[in-house]
């Protein structure tokens, strides 16, 4: 009886960690190419006027990545000063606020934006993906924005909260679509493997 819980605790163990997002510090490079295998589409110009308030960004995949709160909108050399890796796009900032949300649109398989504290100085940055997946990463405020990236095959991928104990702006979207399975479905068919591997090794004993 103690082995068969051994073999059912190792089915679940084994459906949590089908069902996680994975986080990536990408650094102060340029964004890659392509996130746990999705190929990663960069957002465009956002052409609206800038320190202007907005509560969304259209995401060039269809839906918006929402923001909560409203963010400010910037430009490198238009209301914000430094980035990093030659970047002089888009950024949003964060208004004052030490935290935010960002809601992604259905079916996102991968997201990567990067991230400066407001002042010339390092402070930690924290993403938390929906299902609780985290990335700290001390950032510098001059010239240093930071790359963070989460990709999932499993769990899907709803949301990023963004925080730290100083203001700061996030920017340089790029994101994946793809078709994620329900955890549930994942979860019954790593469940389905350990009883059937238990099965088999009731099996082997009787033998």
């Amino acid at each position: 009886m103690k082995q068969s819980y051994s073999i059912l605790a190792l089915a679940l163990a084994s459906a949590s960690s089908f069902a996680s997002i994975t986080a990536v510090d990408l650094g102060t490079g340029a964004p890659p190419a392509s996130l746990g295998g999705y190929a990663i589409t960069l957002f465009p110009d956002d052409g609206r006027p800038v320190i202007n308030d907005v509560s969304d960004v259209p995401s060039p995949l269809g839906g918006d990545v929402t923001f909560s709160p409203d963010l400010s909108h910037r430009k490198i050399g238009t209301g914000w000063a430094t980035w990093s890796h030659g970047y002089t796009g888009d950024v949003y900032y964060s208004n004052g606020a030490t935290s935010i949300t960002l809601g992604l649109p259905a079916d996102t398989a991968a997201f990567l934006f990067y991230a400066e504290p407001n002042p010339f100085a390092v402070f930690t940055i924290t993403a938390t993906a929906n299902d609780g997946t985290l990335l700290s990463v001390d950032v510098d405020g001059f010239a240093g924005a930071n790359g963070y990236g989460f990709y999932t095959t499993a769990t899907a991928l709803t949301s990023i909260t963004v925080s730290s104990s100083i203001d700061f702006a996030v920017g340089e979207f790029g994101i994946a679509k793809g078709v994620i399975p329900e955890t549930s479905t994942v979860v019954s068919g790593a469940v389905l493997a350990g009883l059937l591997g238990f099965g088999a090794w009731r099996r082997f004993r009787k033998a």
